[in-house]
């Protein structure tokens, strides 16, 4: 009774620690590699820093925002060369499809900045994440010589419960499993086959 104990404890364990880092799990790309400096979404060759901040949450977010709502998204140019070109940004509901050149996002556009040139290099502006869902921010960057760059980060908006009721399904199935066993087991000590 101990053993199956102990076994089911470190196996609960193990699915509650895994299931807290969604993010480990993600593409370690060059892209997404920002040794902790927040989310960084490449346009052309050039870094740009994001990070999204909701009312009560604990810290910013990019990629995992935890629930629905309003939200202020901010994008930081790490290079001076970013702050002398015009930036475009586009928050749409992401429909796993990249959009065509020239398509109209309109439809699925939640917000939008025209082309602009941000000499601070600080872009900052509110959005409302009505649903759950994948939502993508999209950068263009043009330098004077028209040179475009474009750039795309995907956000998870409003899905971290399905991970950890996913994670507690689990456990619950574990620990209904070995309990299972454990009955069956004892049943079987109590009353062994006969054999004749």
């Amino acid at each position: 009774m101990a053993r199956i104990g102990q076994l089911a404890a470190a196996l609960v364990f193990g699915i509650v620690i895994l299931a807290g880092r969604p993010a480990a799990a993600q593409d370690t790309s060059f892209m997404d590699m920002n040794m902790n400096m927040g989310c960084m979404l490449m346009a052309g060759m050039h870094e740009m820093q994001l990070a999204v901040y909701q009312s009560g949450a604990r810290d910013d977010s990019c990629q995992d925002i935890p629930s629905t709502g309003a939200a202020l998204i901010s994008i930081s140019a790490t290079s001076k060369e970013l702050r002398d070109m015009t930036t475009e940004v586009r928050v749409v509901k992401d429909t796993g499809v990249e959009p065509a050149p020239g398509q109209n996002l309109d439809p699925i556009t939640l917000a939008y900045l025209p082309p602009k040139n941000y000499p601070q290099g600080v872009i900052t502006f509110p959005v409302n994440f009505e649903k759950p869902g994948k939502y993508a921010v999209l950068v263009t960057v043009r330098d004077d010589k028209d040179m475009t760059m474009s750039g795309k980060l995907v956000m998870s908006v409003g899905e971290t419960f399905k991970i950890w009721l996913a994670a507690l399904v689990v456990c619950a199935l574990l620990v209904a499993g070995l309990i299972g066993f454990y009955v069956w087991d004892q049943h079987r000590k109590k009353h062994p086959v006969k054999t004749a």
